[in-house]
């Protein structure tokens, strides 16, 4: 079980024999904030308690406890801002093609291979109130007892429970086709996305995120804002504290190291936005996750 994933595209989840993982989060110290993201793989994640904001294929949803998110993959996804109280999630993520059969047949391409091509998609977010989400919680609890406790064979009851669940979700769930537009407005964020993750140790300008999309940079500033609800400077700063948050709960590297490892040329300045974010100095978030452990 993982408190802290990264959970960005490029990560393996679970084991080349078995790819499924699942993650326990608990925010804000488990993770201060998950900046929005994608990877490959499906994801279910059930709220467990708390409550938060969360941006979801370009749309911003308020989830609490009991909702179902069901997250197809490359699909962008991340907290809108950092919760407030304590917020606890449940989250598998596992490749598509472990249901798959290596030798055609109709569950395949009916059913695993539009979802896996992103042509095919389920509603993302079932709230609580939703029987819907009242099925696939129980569901998705079956299938972490039998992760946790991994009696002989435990993969075997997995697999059987995700047919089953799917199975629901075919059965009663509203399912949808994705639009070209909207699919060539998350490309082009993915790619943005990317570089920033990939980078951003590395001095980055809008001049550089605009060109990667064709962009002016007037242009590509209201893009970005419009459907990231952030710009791509706040992003890029985001994702650099998130990344210093990590070093300073994973390593014993100094602050002064971690700043500059993480993009940050100017320590006083690294503080001070580190403090306004997390609400503590970096040495007393070191501290406060020591003492979670």
């Amino acid at each position: 079980m993982n408190q802290n994933p990264n959970l960005f595209e490029g990560v393996r989840h679970g084991s080349v024999m078995f790819p499924l993982e699942y993650y326990h989060c608990v925010f804000p110290l488990g993770i201060s904030n998950l900046p929005v993201h994608w990877h490959k793989e499906f994801e279910i994640t059930v709220v467990e308690k708390g409550s938060c904001t969360y941006q979801i294929d370009l749309q911003t949803y308020q989830i609490r406890e009991g909702d179902v998110l069901l997250l197809p993959p490359e699909m962008l996804h991340g907290t809108g801002e950092e919760p407030k109280e304590k917020f606890i999630t449940d989250s598998f993520v596992f490749c598509l093609d472990m249901l798959e059969s290596q030798r055609t047949d109709s569950c395949t391409t009916e059913f695993f291979v539009p979802l896996s091509k992103g042509t095919l998609r389920f509603p993302v977010y079932l709230p609580a109130a939703d029987p819907m989400a009242r099925l696939l919680g129980k569901s998705f609890e079956k299938i972490r007892q039998t992760y946790l406790e991994k009696p002989p064979g435990y993969e075997l009851e997995i697999k059987a429970e995700l047919f089953h669940l799917f199975f629901l979700l075919y059965r009663q769930a509203p399912y949808q086709r994705t639009d070209q537009e909207h699919t060539e407005i998350t490309d082009k964020l993915k790619v943005v996305l990317q570089f920033i993750q990939e980078h951003y140790q590395q001095e980055i300008t809008v001049r550089e995120l605009a060109d990667l999309c064709h962009f002016s940079e007037y242009h590509f500033m209201r893009f970005f804002k419009r459907h990231m609800n952030m710009t791509s400077i706040e992003y890029l700063n985001q994702y650099r504290l998130e990344m210093a948050s990590r070093q300073l709960a994973e390593t014993n590297l100094s602050v002064t190291s971690i700043a500059l490892e993480s993009g940050f040329n100017n320590i006083s300045y690294f503080n001070r936005v580190f403090k306004r974010k997390f609400g503590v100095t970096p040495m007393e978030y070191r501290s406060l996750t020591i003492s979670e452990k």
